[in-house]
């Protein structure tokens, strides 16, 4: 065969393309929108939600509370709490992670003594106004293992930050040993001392209690220096 015939019975190959022209032709595919933060007027509808959840758990309790009910009364749409809150239980403790423990921390009065009030005054004000509401969540623990998880492995201990924030200030003044800080018993004694005056026997926790609180029983807890 010459190479005439040879020529005539290859089959023509294309010449390669650039990645320059490949670039230039071939489609580009679509890149996928990074996902941003919530829109300003959403993130602040947040409270708003939150708070709903919290009127609705007075109204119907735990149990008949639903996320369509929640959705309808705060006028958003399911989809929106759903991409934030997995489901109910997430969206309780929300809620309350929101009223009870999203506080300033107390003001510096300047010594262990006032910052102790102070931090007992907010807790008496919660308890008070939501002796309801924290009874009601009790009962519901017992028969919504999911909430109870949440509440005391998140909304508990989160709400040990105003307490925190009143031992480090007292020992960096010198008010206190610096271990104080770590003893269970004093971030359980107060809130639950609190909680049992109003709750448990219907007397207010006026600034006379508090104050017997803070002198016989708190500050002696953070004094107190192992022998």
């Amino acid at each position: 065969m010459t190479s005439e015939q040879q020529h005539a019975t290859t089959p023509a190959v294309p010449p390669a393309r650039t990645a320059a022209a490949s670039a230039r032709t071939s489609p580009t595919p679509a890149v996928p929108a990074a996902r941003t933060a919530p829109a300003p007027a959403r993130a602040e509808r947040f409270p708003e939600l939150l708070a709903t959840v919290i009127h609705l758990l007075r109204e119907v309790g735990y149990d008949r509370l639903t996320i369509d009910t929640v959705a309808a009364r705060a006028r958003v749409s399911k989809a929106t709490i759903y991409r934030h809150w997995p489901g109910k239980p997430e969206l309780v403790a929300a809620a309350l992670h929101e009223r009870h423990v999203d506080r300033r921390i107390p003001a510096d009065t300047g010594s262990l003594r006032g910052d102790l009030l102070e931090m007992l005054r907010v807790t008496a004000a919660i308890c008070t106004a939501d002796s309801d509401l924290i009874q009601a969540l009790t009962l519901a623990m017992r028969t919504a293992p999911e909430l109870e998880k949440l509440i005391r492995h998140q909304v508990m201990p989160a709400g040990r930050v105003l307490s925190a924030a009143v031992v480090v200030r007292a020992a960096a003044r010198g008010e206190i040993p610096p271990e104080a800080g770590e003893r269970d018993l004093f971030h359980d004694l107060a809130p639950a001392m609190v909680m049992s005056r109003i709750l448990a026997h219907g007397l207010p926790a006026d600034d006379t209690f508090l104050t017997e609180l803070v002198d016989q029983v708190l500050i002696p807890v953070l004094r107190y220096r192992a022998d």
